[in-house]
């Protein structure tokens, strides 16, 4: 399942994203703009937005209640089912969506503080932003909490 985002769903954007989830969010996207991507891609929107999601091409929403974003996720999830799978965490980049790929350790030697290089064998980079990953405590929180 594939989603989009508005403005206003930052957070809930990039948390879905760490579970592996394709979520499209960019702050400067307009509703028209949503709304041609949703339908174009196939995605779900997901919108705090009550004049968004009473428009007619944007069905397929989901319309968030929640300013928390631990409540916003909870919704996702219980509204979709179960679309997350747990080998897909940490597969997306929280920032841009990209896939991430794996890099060799010395190649990310100078990116990410020296108690994780030593701690750590295995490092995901974002093909497009270059953005650093690795397995910590975070993922294990994110799994805690969904």
């Amino acid at each position: 399942m594939k989603f989009i985002a508005d403005v206003m769903l930052g957070k809930l954007a990039k948390r879905l994203r760490l579970m592996g989830l394709d979520v499209l969010y960019e702050p400067g996207f307009q509703d028209n703009e949503i709304i041609r991507l949703s339908l174009e891609q196939d995605r779900v929107i997901l919108t705090r937005d009550r004049g968004l999601s009473k428009r007619p091409l944007a069905a397929r929403h989901l319309l968030i209640s929640s300013e928390h974003v631990h409540d916003q996720l909870l919704q996702v999830l219980n509204t979709f089912g179960p679309i997350l799978d747990p080998a897909a965490f940490l597969t997306r980049c929280s920032v841009c969506n990209e896939l991430l790929r794996t890099v060799s350790k010395q190649d990310i030697r100078d990116l990410v503080p020296v108690h994780v290089y030593d701690r750590t064998n295995r490092f995901l980079q974002c093909p497009c932003c270059g953005r650093v990953y690795w397995k910590g405590n975070h993922v294990r929180n994110l799994t805690l909490s969904a």
